[in-house]
């Protein structure tokens, strides 16, 4: 088998994979959830809202507001339980990809490279 029928063969599988079809489920029901909608909105919202009080060299109390803000819509999310869901199918995904990348990585070039000492693409030393 040559290199591009492996790949295939990889892309099949991950899209086919339970954590995708998680992924994409938690998405879809998010998609079509109101208040999931709402509350995503209003967190990217409070992003903004923070990098502008960042860039705009506002005093320090408004960038405390706005990170307080932000803060508190990231609570929202978390404690939601449509968005919790996406938010973590969509982890377990990401964590999937980066363990295929480290295989992929270790045969491509003899080697696991070591700890970086993040530890964010492995499960720890």
């Amino acid at each position: 088998m040559d290199y591009m029928e492996a790949a295939a063969q990889l892309g099949q599988a991950i899209a086919n994979s339970s954590e995708m079809k998680a992924w994409k489920d938690a998405e879809a029901a998010l998609l079509e959830d109101e208040k999931g909608n709402t509350l995503m909105e209003e967190y990217r919202d409070a992003q903004m809202k923070m990098v502008r009080a960042s860039r705009e060299g506002l005093g320090q109390e408004e960038i405390e507001k706005c990170r307080e803000m932000l803060l508190q819509k990231q609570r929202e999310l978390n404690e939601y339980e449509l968005t919790k869901n996406y938010f973590h199918a969509k982890d377990v995904f990401e964590n999937m990809m980066r363990n295929i990348n480290d295989v992929v990585s270790f045969y491509v070039n003899g080697s696991g490279g070591g700890c970086s000492g993040s530890c964010s693409g492995c499960s720890g030393c």
